[in-house]
């Protein structure tokens, strides 16, 4: 079951501590959050009307929501009880399935992408680039990403998959949000556009199989840091990635 306003929980938490947020300090308006983790604004409200009922935050009428008590390491400790719809199973099933996918998707994009598709992939590293400027999360354009490689596969299976896992996609997406490899991320991006714009689909195809099992990594690590596994769990992961 995706619960998304938790994942909203957690990346506002995630966002507070990781960004070193003190009581009073200002959090992003509802409208800045839709934008940024592509999800409703009903999400957020939810999310932000939990977070205020649990005394993290506190919300001022016309002015936005601010920072009410800093957030102990030890309230990460036991995710179940703070989001119990958070499955980090399915979520590793999920990266683990589209380390596949996504991988044939990258090959049989640079065998069939068009103009249209190369100039889609163009812009959202574009915007990619920008968020990381700006410091904001990078959801939005790495979605468009994925979305644009799977529609230049011009499979409509392919296509009608990755949308009916999009929303799924997303929230794993906000959940490690602000525990993201931004720079990583834009590295492979653009490699794998420079392969598909050259059609080579043997290179596509293995930078974007790095690039989730970089992903699956970041993922790992963020739980580990959360006290859900331990390291020595992440081992093959990080030993497939460092080749």
């Amino acid at each position: 079951m995706i619960i998304v306003s938790e994942s909203v929980q957690k990346f506002l938490l995630d966002f507070i501590r990781k960004k070193g947020l003190q009581p009073g300090d200002k959090l992003p308006s509802e409208r800045e959050l839709v934008q940024l983790l592509e999800v409703g604004r009903s999400s957020v409200r939810e999310a932000l009307q939990i977070l205020t009922e649990r005394g993290y935050i506190e919300k001022h009428a016309g002015k936005g929501a601010y920072v009410k008590s800093i957030i102990p390491h030890n309230d990460f400790t036991d995710l179940s009880d703070l989001f119990p719809s958070m499955d980090i199973l399915a979520s590793l099933d999920l990266l683990e399935y589209r380390k596949g996918i996504e991988t044939e998707n990258a090959f049989l994009a640079a065998m069939r992408r068009d103009h249209t598709s190369i100039e889609d992939l163009e812009r959202s590293i574009y915007d990619l680039e920008m968020c990381i400027r700006n410091g904001t999360s990078i959801i939005a354009p790495d979605v468009d990403f994925h979305g644009t490689l799977a529609l230049a596969t011009q499979n409509e299976v392919i296509v009608q998959v990755y949308k009916s896992l999009v929303n799924f996609f997303k929230k794993v997406r906000i959940e490690m949000a602000i525990n993201d490899n931004v720079e990583n991320a834009l590295y492979y991006h653009k490699e794998i556009v420079i392969a598909i714009k050259h059609k080579n689909p043997e290179r596509s195809g293995i930078l974007m199989r790095r690039h989730i099992e970089d992903v699956q990594l970041n993922y790992r690590r963020m739980l580990v840091e959360m006290g859900m596994i331990e390291w020595n769990e992440t081992k093959y992961t990080k030993d497939r990635v460092l080749f």
